[in-house]
């Protein structure tokens, strides 16, 4: 848009009437890809890996209001999530200069009879459709059928929610036609699935549970969950992550997960959640068997040897709006002589950085391929030389998931299947899933945990049954923020999830703001939207969230 507009002003300035933005059409850019020189491969590569940096920065940006990460970037909500944010106008860029524009493209060349490609036509419709509801459920009305036409249409207008939900669901049941069909293989440029396209279709039925689920169709789901969906962990949809240091040393795109090159270089950016820590570390009266797998601690200093300087909150009083049980500045409050070790931060703890690089909790073996924690206690920025070297995953769609998302369902829409055995499934599928990050649970203990949460879920009401499942699944989405985002805005559980540290935080994000590079360049874009509007699909009162 910079260059458009300053186009018109040398041609104003310069009275050339030879001068004109149509001309700019009959250029193509030596570093664009265009229909006429597209490689389908190098697509479909390109693609796949704006997709997982798109997941990337949405997992980032959701993580803080769902107390995955601490948010830190302030104590009121309104300043937390800025529509400045880098992660936020680079989510945005990835979808509509990126990938939207190369996934039609792929979806044109692969449905081309003459050349059919049915499993790039189906897993382009799939990722596409993904990409879609993301937005709407981030950002409420945005462009699609205006969208990507260049000068011709500078300023696309927003479509609806309902009708950019309708299109992704129509690009779901074409996928679901394409996938079915035979074709060439794509083994060897497929980094998602090899080339199964049993495996893509899969995928594509577990998104439509998501959608019928967001939009409250119970026979969507039935029907959906009767087909092929991930419900076990060979079909997981995820993008592996290497191990290999060269494109970050070089200054390139970095191969490795983000959260590794966070923590395990000089020094991490992200404070954990004090609160997420706590769920797994102490809620329960026990430790969840995934904690170190989760978390990898630096430093095992008791809390009273702390000084005040390098944990200022550690002199100040619990916030009397603050439950007895919720932890505040730091976990183990009933010894602050023990070797804990979890150093995060509370909600909207937006104090000054002191020098804890060396002590600050990282991300560990799952999913960001970190360190595993045996109670090792010593600092990790190291040159990213420790633990899985950073070959963790981005868990976008797990098997694990589908179970949650199914006994959400039988719950909350009275769909087919047993709320209590898909729980159940669920937390075994995610014990699994993390443990091959690293050394074998302890059986017994994972036992143990289950009983408990299924002793607790079976004693339960209506309200408590959803929101014990939701907590589970809260802990389950580590790593996948987006879908616990989903889920609070859904059925307003956990109910439990710590306050800020402000009284009054203000709106909580029901939406996201609009990024300032839409509301700077799009002359129709409106105003900036207020974080208290809502999706589409949620039916919750305003303000019921914090």
């Amino acid at each position: 848009m910079k260059f458009i507009y300053k186009t018109l002003i040398v041609c104003t300035v310069l009275l050339a009437s030879s001068c004109s933005l149509t001309e700019l059409d009959l250029l193509d850019s030596p570093n664009a890809v265009t229909a006429e020189n597209a490689d389908v491969n190098f697509v479909f590569n390109s693609i796949q890996i704006d997709f997982r940096d798109f997941f990337r920065d949405i997992n980032n940006l959701t993580s803080r209001p769902v107390r995955h990460l601490g948010m830190t970037g302030g104590n009121i909500y309104e300043n937390a999530i800025a529509p400045n944010s880098g992660v936020l106008n680079n989510a945005w860029s990835f979808a509509y200069a990126g990938l939207l524009p190369d996934l039609d493209q792929l979806i044109a060349i692969a449905d081309d009879p003459e050349a059919k490609i049915p499993a790039y036509a189906g897993a382009g419709k799939a990722m596409k459709a993904y990409v879609l509801m993301t937005l709407v459920d981030m950002f409420g009305e945005v462009p699609l059928t205006e969208a990507g036409q260049g000068v011709t249409v500078p300023s696309p207008v927003a479509d609806s929610q309902e009708s950019v939900y309708a299109a992704a669901l129509a690009l779901l049941d074409a996928a679901a036609a394409d996938l079915q069909e035979s074709g060439p293989n794509i083994a060897d440029f497929d980094l998602y699935y090899g080339g199964n396209q049993e495996s893509w279709l899969a995928l594509v039925n577990t998104l439509k549970i998501k959608y019928y689920l967001n939009v409250g169709d119970a026979s969507g789901i039935n029907t959906a969950a009767g087909a092929g969906i991930i419900d076990n962990a060979a079909l997981d949809f995820q993008f592996q992550y290497s191990s290999d240091r060269e494109n970050f040393a070089a200054g390139r795109r970095d191969s490795r997960h983000d959260w590794y090159a966070d923590g395990y270089e000089v020094g991490p950016n992200d404070y954990q959640s004090n609160y997420f820590m706590w769920s797994l570390y102490e809620e329960k009266g026990f430790s969840d068997p995934r904690l170190p797998y989760y978390f990898y601690r630096q430093d095992l200093s008791p809390v009273a040897d702390i000084d005040a300087f390098t944990l200022d909150c550690g002199q100040l009083s619990k916030p009397l709006h603050y439950s007895a049980e919720m932890p505040f500045c730091h976990l183990g409050h009933a010894d602050p002589t023990a070797m804990i070790g979890y150093w995060g931060r509370d909600h909207g703890n937006d104090d000054g950085i002191p020098p804890d690089d060396d002590r600050r909790t990282v991300a560990g073996a799952y999913p960001a391929g970190g360190q595993f924690d045996e109670g090792q206690g010593t600092p990790v920025q190291n040159g990213g030389t420790d633990g899985l070297l950073g070959a963790g995953i981005a868990p976008i769609m797990l098997s694990s998931f589908t179970h949650f998302m199914l006994a959400e369902a039988a719950l909350t829409l009275g769909t087919s299947g047993d709320a209590a055995a898909l729980l159940e499934e669920g937390i075994r599928q995610s014990m699994s899933k993390v443990a091959s990050f690293g050394p074998a649970m302890d059986a017994a203990e994972v036992d143990s945990y289950v009983t408990y949460v299924m002793d607790n879920f079976n004693a339960a009401g209506a309200d408590g049954k959803l929101d014990i499942l939701m907590k589970e699944y809260h802990i389950a989405l580590w790593g996948n923020a987006l879908e616990a985002y989903n889920g609070y805005r859904r059925t307003t559980f956990p109910s439990n999830l710590q306050p800020t540290l402000e009284v009054d935080p203000g709106t909580f994000p029901t939406l996201w703001y609009y990024p300032s590079d839409y509301i700077n360049l799009n002359q129709n874009s409106g105003d900036q939207r207020d974080l208290g509007n809502q999706a589409f699909w949620d039916t919750n009162p305003a303000g019921v969230l914090k």
